[in-house]
């Protein structure tokens, strides 16, 4: 079931399985800004990334001396069992909360609440996680929105590209066959300082995985019809890039925190980008998608 809300500008839609945001509609342009989730390709639309990001090494980790397994991208993706906690006229709120279930796989009590937010021509992705433990909590926390591409349907999906606000040199982390990452990087084709081609073959090993990037914000453009959105990740420490090589879109990820690298210890504390959260306590981070 999906539940929507709209303003002047905007319609959005949201599955009550796992809050992905499955629509996003300007009514300016008539379009439909997010992937539709072809099963044949990739069958999501927005995975909300809760509280891993990617893969563990061997699919398990050590807290607090015992071992735990946590599914790719963590509990809130697939899940069925989000409350509809708040439905106004402007946003959206899901909810879920840890129970004797969740704590089989993570051994945390979590309040996670998401919300999608219209404002003009902004959508505004809100997390909440406040932690009902006596004890630190840990967790990583993403999104994984998956943006048409091409919008026109008549514009091949090479004459689009991501701009980025500053220059930038970095390096992507090598994503390995098993899922996870390796120290090694490769090579970015950068142009113009700030410019990121889109190509199908960019995506053949996997995401772009970005640590350290100057700028805080990116703008997905068509050199044809010019700029299309814009997503403000002001304040997540990484940054994914990812499509499959055979799919019309491109994901945008802001993240805190990564997949476990090949050398990784284990220790869920030990995560690259692991918030960690005091006992009563409230997190709360969001990235804003703007259409242009």
């Amino acid at each position: 079931m999906r539940h929507s809300i709209e303003n002047h500008r905007l319609r959005i839609s949201i599955e009550d399985v796992g809050a992905e945001l499955a629509s996003l509609v300007n009514f300016d342009s008539g379009k439909e800004y997010m992937w539709q989730a072809d099963p044949a390709v990739w069958g999501s639309h927005a995975p909300v990334l809760f509280p891993i990001i990617g893969m563990l090494k061997g699919g398990e980790t050590q807290i607090n001396g015992k071992t735990y397994r946590i599914p790719k991208h963590g509990m809130v993706r697939h899940n069925d069992k989000l409350e509809l906690f708040n439905h106004s006229e402007d946003r959206i709120t899901f909810r879920m909360c840890w129970d004797e279930e969740t704590l089989k796989s993570y051994p945390y009590k979590f309040d996670f609440r998401i919300t999608y937010r219209l404002r003009n021509e902004h959508v505004i992705v809100y997390h909440e996680v406040q932690n009902h433990g006596q004890e630190p909590m840990y967790f990583c926390l993403g999104g994984h929105p998956a943006f048409r591409v091409p919008l026109h349907d008549h514009q091949p999906y090479d004459a689009h590209f991501l701009r980025f606000e500053h220059d930038e040199t970095v390096e992507s982390n090598t994503v390995t066959e098993a899922g996870i990452l390796s120290r090694t990087t490769r090579p970015v084709p950068w142009q113009k300082g700030n410019i990121l081609p889109l190509t199908h073959e960019l995506f053949e090993q996997d995401a772009l995985v970005f640590r350290n990037l100057n700028s805080p914000s990116v703008v997905l453009e068509s050199r044809i019809t010019g700029p299309i959105l814009k997503v403000d990740y002001a304040g997540w420490t990484h940054l994914g890039i990812w499509a499959k090589p055979n799919g019309d879109f491109v994901c945008i990820e802001p993240w805190m925190g990564l997949s476990d690298y090949e050398d990784s210890d284990g220790q869920f504390v030990n995560k690259e980008g692991v918030v960690e959260l005091a006992a009563g306590d409230i997190y709360e981070m969001s990235y804003d998608i703007k259409i242009l």
